[in-house]
């Protein structure tokens, strides 16, 4: 077996094993979270107790929602240093809403995390969204960057026209407002694309 047929075999491996044990995560947690109402509730930020089905879970169970609500609220001291980051703060909160959701990662000079708003909900597409409304945040908490991420509900990532054409647009005002566009992430079920990362809107 050559060395490529190996490594592509660890992988199928790997790749299995991740899937068996969310699915052994799953039907551990099943009597005691509604796995559903969980994805809801991290998608609109809420009380991830709420998904609770009786109203004294084993202490696990109760750490593991404490830490997923931690993985997802940054505090003052995060730093961004990759898109994996960024997607690190939002894939569990956009992976699994019903409909598009715009957001903007505010930084400071030393790519902190400000703040996370979200600017559009709905149907988004270049011409309905108003590149200033994008910045509005951005200079009043006078962030030196910004990161531009966005979901697309039907769980693939992969960046439309649209989203190159609005990318190019916003990277365009950032540089009039001295605002840097690092990156625009558009992110998927689980999954995530750096439009950065693949040239794309973005000058090489």
């Amino acid at each position: 077996m050559s060395s490529k047929e190996t490594n592509n075999l660890h992988l199928s491996q790997s790749h299995s094993s991740a899937a068996a044990s969310a699915k052994a995560l799953r039907e551990a947690i099943a009597p005691y979270v509604a796995v559903a109402k969980l994805r809801r509730l991290l998608a609109k930020g809420g009380d991830l107790r709420q998904a609770l089905r009786q109203p004294d879970p084993p202490p696990d169970v109760l750490a593991l929602l404490d830490l997923m609500k931690a993985l997802i609220t940054p505090d003052p001291r995060t730093q961004i240093k990759s898109p994996a980051d960024v997607a690190g703060l939002l894939l569990f909160e956009l992976s699994y809403l019903d409909q598009e959701q715009l957001r903007t990662v505010l930084l400071d000079t030393k790519n902190r995390v400000q703040c996370i708003p979200t600017i559009y909900q709905g149907s988004l597409n270049a011409s309905m969204v108003r590149v200033g409304e994008l910045f509005r945040a951005a200079l009043q908490w006078n962030s030196a960057a910004l990161i531009i991420a966005h979901n697309h509900p039907s769980g693939d990532p992969t960046p439309s026209p649209e989203d190159v054409l609005l990318t190019r647009e916003i990277v365009a005002a950032g540089k009039l407002l001295d605002v840097e566009v690092l990156d625009h992430l558009v992110i998927g079920q689980g999954k995530f694309v750096s439009m950065r990362e693949r040239g794309l809107g973005f000058s090489k």
